[in-house]
């Protein structure tokens, strides 16, 4: 994998450090983190809004552990720590130290992996993972 220049490092990693991730808790089962774009993502250039939402979806990725790039373990255990921690955390605190130290591992995996999904065309590979996909509807 090629290394970003420094425009597409900086665009990356403000676009994972826009990102919210949030503990939700379904009515049957264990929580689950969702990750997505933060109050503070609607003002910046549409280029990182862009890439948040790309972000986004390589998050989904590596819930499932596959997508267009080869998820890689660190990643996945990374989440797996950041949505920990994020569940010990109580009800309306502020984040823990675990919980933004296991953050900043999980946002470093998230934006080299949005880089290996992007590399071969930066511009057009952005725009199509931030484009919305459509989803399927039940009769």
């Amino acid at each position: 994998m090629n290394q970003p220049d420094e425009q597409w490092t900086r665009v990356l990693e403000r676009a994972v450090g826009v990102l919210d991730f949030r503990i939700t808790s379904p009515a049957h089962g264990p929580a689950v983190m969702a990750a997505e774009a933060g109050p503070t993502a609607r003002g910046l250039p549409a280029m990182i809004q862009a890439a948040a939402q790309a972000a986004i979806e390589v998050d989904h990725w590596v819930v499932a552990g596959q997508g267009d790039v080869a998820i890689d373990r660190a990643a996945i255990l990374a989440r797996k720590d950041l949505a920990a921690a994020k569940a010990q955390e109580p009800p309306g605190s502020g984040p823990s130290p675990f919980s933004t130290g296991y953050s900043a591992i999980y946002r470093l995996s998230l934006a080299q992996l949005l880089w290996a999904a992007i590399a071969d065309n930066p511009v057009r590979r952005l725009q199509a993972l931030a484009t919305p996909r459509p989803t399927a509807v039940a009769d």
